[in-house]
């Protein structure tokens, strides 16, 4: 196994635990090791791991980092019917899963990603689509979702899928604060590397898909409440209601997350001032935007465009 894929969602996840306690917020996060037998694992870099109870004694937990593993994946899996089992069992009792890469076949060994997408390793991928036919694998996209199986194409995407499930159990705030020491730089909003089938919407009220859709077309103009109201068709009140419930967010904020967003994007790959990259985003007043970008990142623009372009100037020239 790759000892990354296991020690780095649980150093991101402890970064969340002490970002939590500074807060004076204080997350009941127990880790435990787990695996058929007591005996130390060596992983492929040599660094041996000391599982401290075998499956059965685990009982349920909320969630399974499944590693993943080094070279050809199949033979290992066949080996290993105990946690084959131990998986059906975590999931029949609702756990949450990050799969690590060619992990994933574990999982497709389970049966629950029939006809389900997957994201695994690309080197692996053909040898895993003629084994697993009935997995939907997903070449072009690093991150998938099947319910609550979340498979990352490599290490590297698991550090983007553990700042997700880390704002998803401990607030937005903090996964900023574990992204900026982890992965800030380099990384991908969640939407653009994510499949799942329910990826535009986890709701089913076609209104709001279509007036998504419409504010992903126009967010980068001055947008007003009755803009939204003509686009819909639905009176303000019950506009707020039914947009609040199916996206958890009010228009107002669902609309600057995604200004944010493009505004994050332009400071990291463009050479546009903080005021140009504002403007561009659809903010006219640079300090008001400034305030709500340090809200939001927990950095101000300036620091985040230094920080983000000193790693891109390092890699050009490295």
């Amino acid at each position: 196994m790759l000892s990354t894929s296991i020690s780095l969602p649980l150093e991101m996840i402890q970064a969340g635990v002490t970002y939590s306690r500074l807060r004076h917020q204080y997350p009941d996060v127990e880790v435990c090791f787990c695996a058929e037998q007591l005996n130390p694992i060596i992983s492929m870099s040599r660094i041996p791991l000391t599982p401290e109870v075998t499956f059965p004694e685990t009982g349920p937990g909320d969630l399974v980092i499944v590693p993943g593993l080094w070279r050809n994946p199949l033979p290992v899996v066949k080996q290993s019917r105990a946690m084959v089992k131990w998986l059906r069992y975590q999931h029949q009792q609702g756990a949450t899963f990050c799969v690590a890469a060619t992990g994933v076949t574990f999982m497709a060994e389970t049966g629950l990603l029939n006809h389900q997408p997957a994201a695994t390793h690309w080197y692996f991928l053909e040898r895993l689509k003629r084994h697993y036919p009935k997995v939907d694998f997903k070449p072009h996209h690093l991150i998938t979702r099947s319910g609550r199986i979340f498979c990352a194409g490599s290490v590297n995407s698991v550090a983007d899928l553990m700042v997700h499930l880390i704002k998803l159990s401990m607030g937005e705030q903090i996964a900023h604060k574990v992204e900026q020491q982890f992965s800030h730089e380099i990384r991908r909003p969640m939407d653009q590397m994510l499949f799942a089938e329910d990826h535009t919407t986890a709701h089913n009220d076609e209104i709001i898909v279509r007036l998504q859709e419409w504010i992903r077309q126009h967010y980068c103009e001055a947008i007003e409440m009755e803009n939204l109201i003509a686009a819909s068709g639905l009176t303000r009140r019950t506009l707020h209601r039914r947009f609040k419930e199916a996206t958890g967010f009010s228009p107002t904020a669902y609309i600057q997350r995604m200004r944010l967003t493009l505004a994050s994007d332009l400071l990291k790959s463009t050479d546009l001032s903080i005021r140009e990259a504002a403007y561009q985003a659809g903010y006219t007043d640079p300090d008001y935007f400034s305030r709500l970008f340090q809200k939001h990142f927990q950095l101000t623009p300036s620091d985040f465009k230094r920080s983000v372009r000193d790693k891109l100037f390092y890699l050009e020239n490295s």
